[in-house]
């Protein structure tokens, strides 16, 4: 069997790109990606210089009234019958899209994404840079690099929900906390914390590869001897008192979590929870009242919410 992955496309209106992308998760497991410049601007002016932006990524971001799903789907799977699937499921919404499809190199499929990662400052004491490009503006040469290559584990920085996590880790850690970072992804939340001064830091995740990927990033980062990576669900295996505890997962995830973090909590440390959708915050806020817990912090960027939260 060749290495060849099969990549479907779907170009909808921005308003249907909720619905698409939710059928699109259901519907394959080689993973999507999605192009919606809707709020380019914006986010240019947030945090990055136009420097920072390549023409490639300014051509493509004319379009802000349309978004594009990419889907992938692997080697030992059949492509038609999951693009059947995911059609008929279009259709039942009664979606408008045009697709296309086109068969993509393993190791393709893997990099080309990289030209679209660009160093990104965050907060005010950090700067993401990736491994193979860390040129970037002189204004920004007194922050601390978080030095990444995410691979194909989730956590670049470029989501917000990722910035958002870095920021109240920023605002909230006290040196010499342990951090315990769980859905660790690429590990950037956990390196983030020990390079603001964290003591140590636990990620886990139940995805190997993650787990892999961020004890990397932590090396590059020489902070190999402070950072230990485990396979688990949630944070059912791990003992131990930690002073944040950040989760950068989905709601639901997020709620299951909650229960488990009073034995794992030390004496007035905070939760940082994010991958929250802001339709979903109200929900997230009660399941931390019903485990004693008192929102005392949170933001919300572009449809997304971080909430810190501590015992009351």
């Amino acid at each position: 069997m060749n290495g060849d992955w099969t990549e479907f496309t779907f170009k909808v209106a921005r308003k249907d790109l909720d619905t698409v992308s939710s059928i699109a998760e259901m519907c394959v497991s080689g993973g999507i990606y999605i192009e919606d410049y809707s709020d380019f601007e914006e986010v240019v002016s947030g945090f990055a210089p136009d420097e920072l932006v390549s023409t490639e990524l300014l051509e493509l971001a004319k379009d802000r009234d349309n978004a594009v799903v990419h889907v992938y789907i692997s080697p030992e799977d059949d492509p038609m019958e999951a693009v059947r699937y995911m059609t008929s499921r279009l259709n039942a919404a009664g979606v408008k899209y045009e697709s296309g499809k086109n068969t993509v190199r393993e190791e393709d499929w893997a990099n080309n994404w990289k030209q679209y990662f660009k160093p990104l400052p965050v907060g005010d004491k950090l700067i993401v840079v990736p491994t193979w490009d860390d040129n970037f503006p002189e204004e920004f040469s007194g922050r601390t690099r978080i030095v990444m290559d995410p691979g194909m584990a989730f956590g670049s920085g470029q989501h917000e929900t990722t910035r958002l996590c870095l920021e109240m880790i920023e605002k909230h850690l006290k040196k010499g906390d342990r951090v315990l970072d769980v859905g660790t992804g690429s590990g950037i939340l956990a390196i983030g914390a020990l390079l603001l001064g964290a003591k140590d830091a636990v990620g886990i995740d139940i995805d190997p590869l993650a787990v892999k990927v961020s004890s990397e990033n932590a090396e590059r980062s020489g902070l190999g001897d402070r950072f230990k990576a485990e396979c688990c669900d949630l944070a059912g295996d791990i003992d131990g008192k930690f002073g944040i505890i950040v989760a950068n997962i989905v709601a639901d995830i997020v709620l299951k979590l909650i229960p488990d973090t009073g034995r794992l909590l030390a004496p007035g440390g905070k939760l940082v929870l994010s991958g929250i959708i802001t339709e979903r915050r109200a929900d997230v806020e009660s399941g931390l009242r019903a485990s004693g817990y008192t929102v005392t912090d949170s933001r919300e960027l572009k449809g997304w919410c971080v909430l810190v939260a501590e015992n009351e």
